[in-house]
Parts: structure tokens; sequence; C-alpha cells
């Protein structure tokens, strides 16, 4: 993933990072590049911090356990923030891409059947009054551009700044 999405709209904290990082959605520059954010920015940070912003490629097996320093209590961790960042850095991408609403399943899939976002996988029944078997193809696929649409503007607010 890059790093670049998130790091002007989306509020990610040190447990968002040590998920994120944990299940490959960001890499090792990602995590560096926000820890050296964080000592730019704040004068009262933990010294794993410091040491994070010093990672290189050489010692990027440090990573995982800095962040958990940093973290220090690991609770359970609602994933909702990560569906939201994946989600919409796929829509963003969709002219790019072959087969997103594939993708989106996939996304369906690893994120343990989310109920939120079963409007725009396309082999979920439609759980209001729409009758795909009335519609054209293109008028059932546009459909399910606009409920994923609509469900990232849904969830804007709580996540961007």
């Amino acid at each position: 993933m890059n790093y670049n999405i998130t790091k002007n709209d989306i509020k990610l904290n040190w447990q968002d990072l040590l998920w994120g990082y944990e299940h490959h959605f960001l890499g090792w520059k990602d995590v560096v590049n926000y820890a050296n954010k964080k000592v730019i920015e704040e004068s009262n940070y933990d010294e794993s911090v410091i040491e994070l912003s010093m990672i290189d490629k050489t010692t990027t097996f440090k990573i995982e356990k800095l962040l958990k320093n940093i973290v220090k209590e690991e609770r359970f961790y609602h994933t909702d923030k990560w569906l939201y960042i994946i989600l919409l850095d796929l829509f963003n991408k969709r002219e790019k891409l072959d087969d997103q609403l594939g993708k989106v399943e996939e996304i369906y899939e690893s994120f343990a059947y989310p109920e939120e976002i079963e409007s725009f996988v396309r082999y979920m029944p439609s759980t209001d009054d729409y009758d795909p078997n009335k519609h054209t193809y293109e008028e059932n696929i546009n459909r399910l551009y606009l409920n994923w649409e609509n469900y990232l503007i849904s969830k804007k607010e709580k996540f961007i700044d």
C-alpha cells in the first residue's frame, strides 16, 4: 500500500500501524515515514519511535517488536478503519485495475464478511427492494459501484481529518 494515501487524510495511530504492518497492508518504509513524522511533529515520544525512525533495509526485522513496544498493550483491534482505507484505495484506483468488484469480494472474505459492505459484493443478494432481474447487467454493476461510493461517503467523516 502507498503510505501517501493515508498520510494526509486518514488519522492513523500506532495501533493502526501495528495491525497494518502485521497484515502486510503497510511496508517497512511506511512505518519509518510515520515514525519520522512523529519525531518531527511531537516533542514527547517513546525511545522506540526514534529507533523506528532510523530503521533501514538491513534492520527491518526490528519493526514489529518496536511497534509492540510503542503500543504496549494489545487489545482487541477494530478493523473497520483498515477496511475503509483499503476500499477507498481500491475505489480510487478502480480505473487502473481489472475486476475491481472481484477484489472487493476478496476483501469481504479477508475481513470476515462484514455486513456493512454486502451491498457492493456481487454475489450477495439485494437487501432492499431492488430486483437485479429487472435491470441490465450494466445497471446492476453501476448500482454496486454506487453502493460502494455511498459506503465510502458514509464512513469518511469517521476516518478523515
